[in-house]
């Protein structure tokens, strides 16, 4: 058939040959090149993962040594709350006479009211866990107890507060309720709050 072509005809042939072979290269070229470009993509795209990690590192492993030291203090208090608190006012001298005091120190004017109560701490919160009703004790207990104080001098109170706040003892004020006594602006009655956390390996898995 090629042989009853003109020559024309033949190098009309060729051409549509030759277009036809170079769009097959170029339809190859740009698939490939198409793919290399999703491969460089996605190693700029896995280089700026490793960049962030990179960066986040420092602060991970900060955040990991402080809950580690945190845990360490948690499981090494073996003090209860009442015993941290009452050495906090033992510490506090009245800065003036209290009525009924039994001393001159806070811890004279001072009651524990209720008992101490005990809440187990959830560390790890599962939506699953929660709608099956089960709970994994994490073996680390919230102790609080409440402190009444009665026509306590305001600025003794203050003291006792932040006493607490720069205690070394892992010790933390929870709630603070407080009103001025009527004829002694200077004198307060207030209900305070006070914490601790310490570690039971007794605890158990509760179902």
């Amino acid at each position: 058939m090629v042989g009853r072509l003109s020559g024309r005809e033949r190098r009309l042939v060729g051409l549509l040959g030759l277009a036809l072979s170079l769009v097959i290269v170029a339809g190859a070229w740009f698939g490939v090149s198409a793919v290399f470009s999703g491969i460089r993509e996605d190693i700029e795209a896995d280089r700026k993962i490793l960049i962030d990690l990179k960066a986040m590192a420092p602060s991970y492993i900060e955040n990991r040594n402080r809950r580690r030291a945190v845990e360490e203090a948690v499981k090494g208090n073996k003090d209860s709350v009442r015993v941290m608190a009452n050495e906090i006012l033992k510490d506090i001298e009245l800065s003036e006479s209290v009525s009924g005091a039994m001393g001159t120190r806070l811890a004279d004017i001072v009651s524990f009211e209720g008992k101490t109560v005990e809440t187990p701490v959830d560390l790890v919160k599962s939506r699953k866990a929660s709608k099956a009703k089960k709970k994994t004790a994490s073996g680390y207990i919230q102790e609080e107890q409440t402190l009444e104080f009665k026509e306590v001098p305001h600025a003794d109170l203050m003291r006792f507060l932040d006493a607490v706040e720069k205690s070394e003892s892992l010790l933390f004020v929870t709630k603070v309720e407080m009103s001025r006594k009527f004829n002694d602006k200077n004198r307060v009655r207030s209900s305070v709050g006070i914490s601790t956390f310490r570690y039971s390996e007794t605890s158990v898995k509760a179902e």
